[in-house]
């Protein structure tokens, strides 16, 4: 889910955050160790609602504002979803789950749903503001995900050479695969009731922007949008930030939370950032901005106990 309070200006077509992936492909799951799908269930119905990252057994990586209505239930200690209602009061939706590795939210695989108890928000995050930065939170899940995980640059991995020619950047999710897109729709084989952006985990090429760029494309359209007030002291931090994306393929509605990585195909994926926001989707000069995550490094170790280990092995290593 990706901030949704500006969805309508512009023709019906900006937005906060990215989502399901526009011009991009369906993605074969095991080249996205711990993707994930934040889901809330209501009865028998699911619900996509983010992407998120397993980052270790027991902690997931995700985007502070796709928790923006989230709560942990002190009851029962788990977390819940809630939606506002017509006076902009939170009423509870329902439970919330991460589903882990899945290529089709239609075939989960089994043993990769666990509920969550605990979720830390970056201290400087500003609810309802991703545009302002500093938009991460990790996820604590009841249980122990065993499967692989994903690396984090500057953590538990080293990214390739952005500019090489052999290094590839690119983001996945369950996101909008056009900027207006609807809902897809679908029964799991234990006859639930699945919603999604898209059913199907995305992928898509992203070339990074230079922040300079970036940031004087965002200021355009900012302007060209008449979203100065609204906007009034956002800039593109290029230490904590992360812009990729030329028009055309781009993170969408849906993929809020999800991971950015830059590959090789020696080495496999690296995740340089977390799916923050943006100003519509896959538009020409309008790059998508991501959290960059090795900027967080001490803040991630602080609350999972990660410690840094550069030589942590690829996850798979081509034949």
């Amino acid at each position: 889910m990706r901030p949704g309070w500006k969805w309508g200006l512009a023709l019906g077509a900006l937005a906060l955050a990215a989502a399901c992936v526009i011009g991009g492909r369906e993605a074969n799951p095991e080249d996205w160790p711990g993707m994930v799908s934040l889901q809330s269930q209501q009865g028998r119905n699911i619900y996509h609602e983010c992407g998120a990252s397993m980052i270790s057994p027991e902690w997931a990586l995700t985007a502070a504002h796709c928790m923006d209505t989230v709560r942990i239930e002190p009851d029962v200690g788990r977390a819940v979803q809630y939606y506002p209602d017509a006076r902009g009061e939170l009423k509870r939706f329902g439970p919330l789950h991460v589903v882990i590795g899945a290529g089709t939210l239609l075939e989960v695989p089994k043993d990769s749903t666990f509920p969550v108890d605990r979720i830390i928000i970056h201290p400087d995050y500003q609810e309802g503001h991703a545009e302002l930065g500093d938009d991460l939170a990790l996820v604590h899940i009841v249980g122990r995900w065993d499967g692989p995980l994903a690396r984090l640059d500057g953590l538990t991995g080293i990214a390739p050479d952005l500019a090489a020619s052999a290094t590839e950047v690119v983001v996945a999710g369950y996101g909008n695969t056009e900027e207006q897109g609807s809902q897809k729709e679908g029964f799991n084989r234990t006859g639930r009731h699945v919603s999604a952006p898209s059913l199907a985990l995305m992928e898509g090429i992203v070339p990074p922007v230079e922040p300079d760029t970036c940031s004087q494309q965002i200021a355009a359209l900012i302007d060209k949008y008449g979203l100065d007030q609204e906007f009034a002291g956002v800039s593109i931090d290029p230490v904590a930030q992360v812009c990729a994306g030329a028009g055309g393929t781009d993170s969408c509605q849906g993929d809020s939370g999800g991971p950015l990585v830059a590959r090789t195909w020696e080495d496999g994926p690296v995740q340089i950032g977390v799916v923050s926001w943006g100003l519509g989707c896959a538009r020409p000069d309008s790059p998508g901005i991501y959290s960059r995550v090795s900027a967080y490094a001490g803040w991630i170790t602080s609350i999972t106990g990660i410690q840094p280990d550069l030589s942590t092995p690829p996850p798979y290593r081509p034949d």
